[in-house]
């Protein structure tokens, strides 16, 4: 009997032990570490315009039952599985930890996973993630088509705002749709131009005295660039090239020509900058003159 009572007595003592040692093993011990959640700072996960920035703010504390200071704090960012450690500092024995930065969005398409972490002196650590996707920033329009003034198959008359080309008569109730016409001139030879071009006027026998809205779109031609660097998601191209646009028309054009321009504040897509490239110009007489241009500009 006092054998077995002994063996009970020594079971009941392990079990008390070993209760009290998964007690302790629970207890959290990591730092604390969370998003600043005010205005102007990101704090979930967000589609953004490639080429964006936006902040974010970090706050960290130690962990209130070791309060084992904070060491180190880390930023990794990852895009199509490899990761970047664009932050990786040394904190000097902190209880409390706080930073502010900016997150410059990817000019490429996809998501890209931002990953915050803090370390404290005992190894523990804490983290949280977000991702940020990238958004297209530049609409991409290809063979657009148009006529010359003389051309009635083939509307002479691009809309950014919808990507269509008008005929003379549609016009009349889109005037402020009209961002570039086409003509040809004996002057000026194959030429985009603005509504309020005085060379146009003349080639479209006034049609434009009475319209109440004259798009004055403005552009320049521009030195050869490479065209595909510019794509859905990269303007850089556009708003280093878009700037000091003075001319009502670009004239003289040749296949292969590229050209800045801006729509005009009247304009139902305003302020919008764009490139065009020449593709071909086509004709040889009135009725059948075209000119087809690819289009790039920001959305």
């Amino acid at each position: 009997m006092r054998r077995i009572a002994l063996f009970l007595l020594l079971a009941a003592t392990t079990s008390v032990f070993t209760a009290c040692t998964k007690d302790e093993e629970s207890t959290d011990k990591a730092p604390t570490i969370a998003f600043k959640g005010s205005a102007g700072f990101i704090s979930s996960d967000a589609t953004l315009p490639a080429g964006s920035t936006t902040m974010v703010g970090i706050m960290a504390s130690a962990n209130a039952n070791t309060n084992s200071k904070l060491v180190r704090f880390k930023v990794t960012r990852t895009f199509n599985n490899v990761p970047e450690v664009v932050v990786d500092s040394t904190l000097a024995n902190l209880s409390t930890f706080s930073i502010e930065g900016q997150i410059d969005v990817r000019r490429e398409a996809g998501s890209e996973r931002w990953t915050f972490e803090i370390v404290d002196k005992d190894g523990q650590s804490a983290s949280l993630s977000l991702n940020i996707t990238s958004a297209p920033t530049v609409n991409v329009y290809t063979a657009i088509l148009m006529g010359g003034q003389n051309n009635v198959n083939v509307g002479s008359f691009w809309s950014s705002s919808d990507n269509k080309v008008m005929k003379q008569a549609e016009t009349v109730a889109n005037q402020n749709k009209v961002d570039l016409l086409y003509f040809y001139g004996t002057l000026n030879q194959a030429t985009i131009a603005a509504v309020d071009d005085d060379q146009a006027a003349i080639a479209w026998e006034n049609l434009f005295d009475s319209w109440s809205v004259k798009n004055a779109t403005r552009f320049k031609k521009i030195g050869s660039i490479d065209w595909n660097q510019v794509t859905e998601y990269n303007d850089e191209m556009i708003v280093a090239n878009a700037v000091e646009l003075n001319d009502s028309r670009a004239n003289m054009l040749q296949v292969g020509d590229m050209v800045a321009f801006e729509t005009a504040a009247t304009s139902a897509n305003p302020g919008k900058k764009g490139l065009f490239k020449v593709i071909s110009i086509d004709g040889s007489i009135g009725a059948d003159r075209t000119i087809t241009i690819e289009v790039k500009i920001q959305k």
